[in-house]
C-alpha cells in the first residue's frame, strides 16, 4: 500500500513538473546558454558562467542537494561534483536549461522575465508564484497586496491588475509567450 501511494505521489510530481517545464518559456537574455552557476547578476548580465555546459549533455547535473528548496546547489559531471552554498550565488541555468534565481536561500525557477519576473517555487506539497520587478530586484510572494506595494509608482497598472480576477493572472499566452498579468504591463501608456 506505501509502494503504491509514492508511486503516485511521484507520477504527480513529475506531471506537474512536466506542465510547468512547458509554460517556462526561455526569454532570459544572456550571452551564454550554457547551464551553470551565477555567482552574481551581473555575472549573468555578462553570461559567465561558472563551470558551463551544453543543456541536457548527459551526465551533466545542476540541482539542489535532495529534494527540497533550501538545499545547496550540485554541479555533478562525469569528471567531478562541485557544491555551491546556495548563500554565495546568484542564480544557476539548470542541466535542462531552466534559469533558477538563488533568493534569501529559496530556489525561484524563473518562468517569464518579460516586463515582471514570473518565478515558481514548487514543492511536495503545494506550489507557490512570486514576482520581482527585475531578475536583480527582491522577490515576493504573488498576492495582490504585495503588486500594490511593489507597483505604487504605477497606478495604471494596479488598476489593470484590480479589473482581472487573481485567477487569471497566470493564463498563459502562447503566441506571445506571457502571463497575462506580464501583458497587462506592455498595455501601460
Amino acid at each position: 500500500m506505501k509502494g503504491r501511494k509514492l508511486s503516485l505521489i511521484l507520477l504527480v510530481m513529475i506531471a506537474i513538473s512536466r506542465k510547468n517545464d512547458l509554460l517556462a518559456q526561455n526569454h532570459h537574455s544572456t550571452l551564454d546558454n550554457s547551464a551553470g552557476i551565477y555567482m552574481t547578476y551581473e555575472d549573468f548580465e555578462r553570461g559567465e558562467s561558472m563551470n558551463g555546459f551544453t543543456p541536457y549533455q548527459k551526465n551533466h547535473t545542476i540541482w539542489p542537494q535532495g529534494f527540497f528548496k533550501y538545499k545547496d546547489i550540485e554541479l555533478k559531471t562525469p569528471d567531478t561534483t562541485v557544491v555551491y552554498k546556495r548563500s554565495d550565488i546568484w542564480g544557476y541555468k539548470d542541466h535542462k536549461g531552466s534559469l533558477i534565481r538563488v533568493f534569501n536561500n529559496r530556489h525561484y525557477k524563473v518562468l517569464c522575465d518579460r516586463g515582471m519576473i514570473i518565478y515558481i517555487i514548487y514543492s511536495p506539497t503545494r506550489t507557490s508564484y512570486h514576482f520581482s520587478r527585475t531578475l536583480s530586484d527582491e522577490v515576493f510572494h504573488l498576492t495582490k497586496k504585495n503588486l500594490v506595494a511593489a507597483y505604487a509608482d504605477s497606478p495604471d497598472l494596479l488598476h489593470r491588475i484590480d479589473s482581472i480576477k487573481k485567477k487569471h493572472w497566470l493564463v498563459w499566452d502562447d503566441r506571445n509567450e506571457y502571463f497575462l498579468l506580464n501583458k497587462l504591463m506592455f498595455q501601460i501608456d
